[in-house]
């Protein structure tokens, strides 16, 4: 795979993500999830927007001299690709924790591809991939400084004061231990193909992951609420898990929730699925 295939495949994967149905709570063709201000069309004005910065990620990261001047680039890449995001939904919040994962996480394998090859960092199952990205991202944890002294929080600043939740900043700081310990190892085990590999995946987010859309929106019992729910879903059977996750969509709908960090972990498993069946 070259630079703009890579580029290409993180892309395709946030398409794959909205379009894949049916997402309890989410935007996807069959329902706007407990969304009134975004729907299917808002999502892929969004990814035509960001999808031109993808390819500056990953430059920046083949072409980076040193750690400190490739995480400079990228957070510059970011807020100029957030900027865009948010200039085509009118300020609507579609993809910024996907952008944010989407941009380290390219930039640190440009950063490794400097010295080894794809192929060989698919066949350790992108193991060095994590520490770069934690090494890379170092410079996030200033973003919890001070926050008590600033006039607007962000939602993952005020769900970090309220609740001490780390949100994205955190996954990147740690590696992202959510892809090293359940994405990949579901990806690799698994044989189920098709949508139904996906939406099973998402099931097993939804059970596990502290998701800070969920705890913005329904505080603690709110992600108790969702967590319980998945669980009870990952013991029915193949056939009628469609059905099971339409009603908790309805659910959820009524609960004004939507496991947004899920939806972020799932376009990131399309992308890593890709690239491993690019190698195999």
């Amino acid at each position: 795979m070259n630079e703009q295939t890579i580029a290409q495949a993180a892309v395709t994967s946030l398409r794959a993500e909205v379009l894949l149905a049916p997402k309890p709570g989410l935007v996807d063709p069959e329902s706007n999830g407990a969304h009134r201000d975004m729907n299917v069309t808002t999502f892929e004005a969004s990814i035509h927007a960001l999808a031109p910065y993808f390819g500056q990620y990953l430059h920046a990261g083949l072409t980076a001299a040193t750690v400190p001047q490739l995480y400079q680039q990228l957070r510059t890449i970011g807020v100029k690709a957030e900027k865009a995001m948010m200039t085509v939904t009118v300020g609507v919040n579609t993809h910024r924790g996907a952008n944010f994962s989407f941009g380290f996480l390219l930039g640190a394998l440009g950063w490794l591809l400097q010295k080894q090859s794809l192929k060989q960092l698919v066949m350790h199952d992108f193991a060095p991939l994590f520490p770069a990205v934690a090494q890379i991202a170092q410079g996030v944890s200033g973003d919890f400084r001070d926050l008590s002294e600033k006039k607007q929080l962000s939602h993952g600043e005020a769900l970090y004061m309220k609740h001490g939740v780390t949100g994205v900043r955190g996954e990147a700081l740690a590696g992202y231990p959510t892809i090293r310990t359940v994405i990949l190892p579901y990806l690799l085990q698994t044989t189920t193909r098709g949508d139904l590999r996906y939406l099973q995946l998402m099931v097993h987010l939804m059970a596990q992951v502290e998701d800070a859309n969920v705890l913005h929106r329904g505080g603690p019992a709110g992600l108790r609420f969702v967590q319980d729910a998945a669980k009870a879903l990952l013991h029915v059977p193949a056939s009628r898990l469609p059905n099971g996750l339409r009603a908790l969509n309805a659910e959820m709908i009524a609960r004004n929730l939507s496991p947004g960090g899920t939806a972020d972990y799932l376009s990131l498993a399309y992308f890593f699925d890709a690239l491993m069946q690019q190698m195999g």
